[in-house]
């Protein structure tokens, strides 16, 4: 039995992006991807959160490059509007649900897309972008993310760099349009720095427990705590490496629960979600390999204790709540 979820990331539109610069046939509808309009439907997708992800080493401009993809994401639409429809504010949750399609939320992954600059930021929120990361992998002049060794990979924490003054005022004007501030990829001093300007919820899009897991792109107990505080959510990533540190062939439902269970145990049952970050990990170690399996977690969840109720929190109604309160 499939049940309603929010997904609050997934990197479906820069793959799709990738095979048009190939000149390969690409589509939302259908595809060899993570993520297509028949598995979301076939697993009971309510919203599915697309990122305009910028690689930032690899463009010339990522306000280009973010606005290129904005383009395709928005023909998809266009071609797919039976089935999916753009969620631009809160209201749009229930009409869209009403007539029958999954919403799309357009976020940006990479905050340099708008270059530091307040009007470039709404230039995004007015073509619909409701949420934006602030680091992606790279300093930026917005702030910094966790350490990077671009040679092995390697990721250690940053708890003496955080925002910049441009960062804090992009954050300022995020708050003040109606967007998702999204904590993601960010340094340790970054996610305090917002959580200090933010007064209400911001979410960590696609994080997980560093407690289970010792990647720093994970969330530590205490970061978990203040999430809480600010009624905020952070979203299960489906990335083995930020799952389990000793690599299993594969990553099972039990293990994604496991994470779940233990956001719920630190800070409550209103503070973790879904972000999948489908189609920018390796989904063939994954049992829930896309969004048609996703009923697989929620009997997971509900057979490891959780009511209904709270599993339906994990799968929809957290994220919804932020977003009736954040978005206009």
């Amino acid at each position: 039995m499939k049940h309603k979820f929010i997904d609050m990331h997934c990197d479906t539109i820069s793959e799709l992006y990738r095979k048009k610069l190939e000149g390969k046939p690409y589509s939302l509808y259908e595809n060899d991807l993570d993520i297509d309009i028949k598995r979301l439907g076939a697993g009971g997708a309510y919203i599915q959160c697309f990122a305009m992800f910028t690689y930032l080493m690899k463009v010339d401009s990522a306000y280009e490059h973010a606005n290129a993809l904005t383009d395709l994401y928005y023909e998809e639409l266009e071609k797919n509007k039976e089935y999916i429809a753009p969620l631009l504010c809160r209201g749009d949750m229930e009409k869209n649900e009403k007539n029958g399609k999954i919403s799309a939320l357009l976020t940006l992954e990479e905050g340099e897309c708008v270059e530091g600059s307040a009007e470039k930021l709404k230039h995004f929120y007015d073509r619909g972008a409701r949420m934006m990361n602030i680091t992606w992998n790279f300093k930026n002049s917005l702030g910094h993310p966790n350490l990077v060794d671009v040679n092995n990979g390697s990721v250690s924490p940053d708890t003496v760099n955080g925002l910049t003054e441009k960062g804090k005022e992009i954050v300022e004007y995020m708050v003040e349009l109606g967007m998702v501030v999204d904590t993601s990829h960010s340094s340790d001093k970054s996610f305090y720095d917002v959580a200090d300007i933010v007064k209400g919820p911001f979410v960590a899009s696609h994080s997980n427990c560093r407690e289970l897991c010792g990647h720093t792109r994970n969330l530590t107990d205490d970061m978990i705590r203040v999430l809480a505080e600010h009624g905020g959510v952070s979203g299960i990533n489906y990335c083995p490496a930020f799952v389990r540190e000793d690599r299993p062939e594969v990553i099972t439902a039990q293990d994604l629960a496991a994470h779940v269970m233990h956001f719920i145990k630190v800070g409550g049952e209103d503070v973790v979600g879904i972000g999948t970050d489908y189609d920018g990990i390796n989904s063939r170690r994954l049992q829930v390999r896309d969004p048609s399996y996703a009923p697989m977690l929620w009997d997971c969840l509900v057979g490891m204790g959780l009511s209904e109720d709270q599993a339906d929190k994990v799968f929809y109604k957290n994220v919804k709540r932020v977003l009736t309160e954040v978005l206009k």
